[in-house]
């Protein structure tokens, strides 16, 4: 059993990054560990960053936009990843109102709980590159 662990990693890896089956498959060779302890080792050998720019952003761009409406049914983890030295996103409801401001300074990565359900559009400001997930709260 101890052979699923480096096979997890190995589709981890390289070119496979850049394949949502990959992730799948990797998440399922950890879930198929009939040992707690085995199993455990699997999902903590995992590389978490990288895990996570297997996911596709369901927003991504340059410099300032303004998205497209989305629906939030549940709580709703909002991700942001700016690749610049300025980032400003603002979270507005159906009417326009702004719900939350949010900003990144010097680049990085940040979340905010959409805790609301209801009808959501972004404004966002960058320098340079950046990417928005929506997620469901786990």
């Amino acid at each position: 059993m101890k052979r699923l662990v480096p096979t997890a990693l190995l589709l981890l890896s390289g070119a496979a990054l850049s394949d949502t089956a990959a992730l799948v498959s990797a998440l399922q060779s950890c879930r198929g560990q009939a040992e707690q302890e085995q199993r455990l080792a699997c999902y903590d050998a995992l590389d978490l960053d990288k895990l996570s720019q297997v996911i596709e952003p369901r927003f991504a761009g340059e410099l300032s936009v303004e998205t497209e409406r989305f629906e939030v049914k549940e709580p709703t983890i909002l991700r942001y990843h700016s690749d610049g030295a300025i980032f400003v996103l603002s979270l507005h409801d159906h009417q326009g109102a702004i719900v939350q401001n949010l900003h990144i300074g010097g680049g990085g990565e940040d979340t905010y709980l959409i805790n609301e359900a209801g009808e959501y559009y972004l404004r966002v400001n960058g320098s340079t590159t950046w990417r928005i997930w929506l997620e469901p709260q786990s």
